[in-house]
């Protein structure tokens, strides 16, 4: 229970911070999503079921601020965090390279997917601020990480089997 509520809790942390906080810090107009790295970088240390739930809810998050049509978010964010648990699969976790790279290549699918649907959906999205957000959660992934791991090797953090 208490790790439901840690990763809940930071969810809402970074929710608010990435519509409160972090435009402030923006580079020519592009800012990073605290909420995206977080539920990636979760999704690698963790298993696929946590990743499923982080993805579900941080795209719940995500869409409340999202102009357009409800769900977008929810159902990439997902898709993205199960890639990203099948990628942990197979990574030493605790090497930054490939998790950061993998948040680079996340940004720019989800970028990519988000720029598909609002052509579906006819709303207007700048194809270059997938680049650039993507270079910027990198850099923020660079930092997030290294505390994801750190959360993720805690004792109550961990799922033992049970018979």
């Amino acid at each position: 229970m208490k790790r439901v509520i840690k990763v809940f809790a930071l969810s809402i942390i970074f929710l608010i911070l990435d519509n409160t906080l972090i435009p402030f810090i923006n580079i020519e107009g592009f800012f990073p999503s605290l909420l995206f790295v977080f539920a990636v970088s979760y999704s690698m240390a963790l298993d696929e079921h946590s990743a499923l739930k982080i993805g579900i809810l941080s795209g719940a998050l995500q869409d409340i601020y999202f102009q357009g049509v409800f769900g977008i978010n929810c159902f990439i964010n997902m898709i993205i965090c199960l890639l990203a648990a099948q990628i942990g699969k197979i990574i030493f976790k605790e090497k930054k390279f490939i998790p950061v790279l993998s948040i680079f290549v996340s940004s720019i699918l989800k970028g990519g997917l988000i720029y598909c649907f609002s052509y579906i959906f006819k709303f207007y999205m700048e194809p270059e601020k997938i680049i650039f957000t993507s270079l910027y959660n990198m850099v923020v992934g660079i930092f997030l990480y290294a505390y994801v791991y750190k959360l993720s090797t805690k004792e109550y953090m961990k799922k033992d089997w049970k018979f």
